[in-house]
């Protein structure tokens, strides 16, 4: 994004536009939207998906409150993200004892089990 920033605007207006996502967190949301799609694409493929079906009404726009999107995502998102410090807090008490070399032999069998 920087460098197509660049290419249009100029190096100094690419930089400055990158540092105000960095601002607002461009990347968290980023982060947080790319989580909702793979939970919803997985859950598509185990479960089967379904054809959308128009009904002509369009897209409602509404303000949810802080508390229910919480409960709405904190399942699909925070829970995979404490797994996922489980792991890392695993793998290095792994590396503490072991070494490098264990950890990067776990990653790479791992990596082809999923």
């Amino acid at each position: 994004m920087v460098m197509e920033i660049c290419l249009e605007e100029g190096f100094r207006s690419a930089i400055v536009d990158f540092f105000i996502m960095q601002l607002k967190l461009a990347s968290v949301f980023f982060t947080f939207q790319l989580g909702t799609k793979s939970h919803y694409y997985g859950r598509t493929i185990l479960h089967g998906g379904s054809k959308y079906r128009p009904t002509g009404r369009g897209f409602v726009v509404f303000h949810a409150k802080f508390a229910e999107n919480y409960i709405f995502y904190s399942r699909n998102h925070f829970v995979k993200g404490l797994d996922l410090l489980l792991l890392l807090i695993v793998y290095n008490g792994i590396y503490v004892v072991y070494g490098w070399l264990l950890v990067v032999c776990t990653v790479h069998i791992q990596s082809f089990m999923v």
